[in-house]
């Protein structure tokens, strides 16, 4: 969120010096560590009309890097996702932001089903992008640097630090907690298992449960979603869940060498917020900030298209 807010600012505001301050980048962040598919997860209450706006000009953008010279190097490929469900559900919201959304008919739901043991009630495909973090925010950082950007690696343990800036973009996600007070926020737990599996090219989805993404040198098999839960330690009955569920998708993952685990902390919050707030500092200073966090598991999806109104935002402010 941070590194695309910035880029864009640098890119339609370009008399405007931009400053990212973090205490953590690339390898250190949550976002490293995620499989980085387009599809929104986990957020709540968010009016679906502004997920659908978000989300399609983050997928434009992100389908534009793969007719690009930047597909490889930025981690962005295009890929067909599967989603199964063992009981009735209704068409998401999005279904007609990403290509080809259709439901799967019988003959193609019996060969999952035959894998599996089980029963499906309904299944759809569609096509959609992953976005490899791990190759994707260092190919963005050098975007942001060569745009101009400052970086300052450091903690922000007040606002009352930020009273220098003209203007604050606040994309501190749990963070916003401690700095802003924000106790809608709360910590969604994500466990994720990525093994060797190269004859894996598509995205299995089954209910809310499991899911299998792959990646150009592994495939990410989950997941779990604990609100609440900030345990970042690997758990077997966790361990046991994902890979039992994602046998039941695709049974030839029994041969699939492990890499490595990971836990993450996803931004949980009842709805994204993005909005211009004015915040009286000590002294009567006032420090203006434009909000944009608390997006669940959604960060990838939406990222380029809430930068985007983060923009407007911004523009709207040093107008006045």
């Amino acid at each position: 969120m941070g590194l695309s807010a910035a880029l864009q600012l640098r890119q339609v505001l370009p008399q405007v010096n931009v400053t990212i301050i973090a205490d953590r980048f690339g390898a250190e962040t949550t976002s490293d560590g995620a499989a980085g598919l387009w599809e929104p997860y986990k957020l709540d209450e968010t009016p679906a009309d502004k997920i659908n706006v978000w989300g399609q000009e983050t997928y434009e953008y992100l389908q534009d890097l793969y007719f690009s010279e930047h597909a490889s190097g930025a981690g962005v490929t295009k890929v067909a996702a599967y989603q199964l469900w063992s009981e009735p559900h209704e068409d998401p919201s999005w279904k007609e932001v990403v290509p080809h959304f259709r439901h799967l008919p019988a003959k193609e739901l019996n060969p999952f089903e035959a894998a599996g043991g089980c029963h499906y009630a309904l299944g759809w495909c569609f096509t959609t992008i992953i976005c490899e973090q791990r190759l994707y925010l260092p190919w963005l950082l050098d975007r942001v640097l060569r745009s101009g950007v400052t970086l300052q690696h450091r903690s922000v343990e007040s606002i009352q630090e930020l009273r220098s800036f003209d203007l604050v973009v606040n994309c501190t996600g749990i963070g916003a907690v401690r700095l802003f007070g924000d106790t809608e926020m709360y910590p969604v737990r994500g466990h994720v298992i990525r093994v060797r599996a190269p004859w894996i090219k598509s995205n299995y989805f089954m209910d809310e449960s499991n899911y299998i993404i792959p990646q150009t040198d592994t495939v990410v098999l989950g997941g779990t979603a604990q609100r609440g839960d900030t345990d970042l330690t690997p758990r077997e009955e966790d361990r046991q869940h994902i890979w039992q569920g994602c046998l039941r998708m695709m049974p030839s993952l029994a041969q699939a060498k492990p890499e490595r685990e990971w836990v993450g902390l996803r931004p949980g919050r009842k709805s994204v917020r993005l909005e211009y707030e004015e915040i009286e500092l000590e002294g009567g200073d006032v420090l203006r900030v434009v909000h944009n966090y608390g997006h669940g598991g959604g960060g990838v999806t939406l990222s380029w298209g809430c930068a985007r109104e983060a923009v407007l935002l911004v523009e709207e402010a040093l107008a006045r």
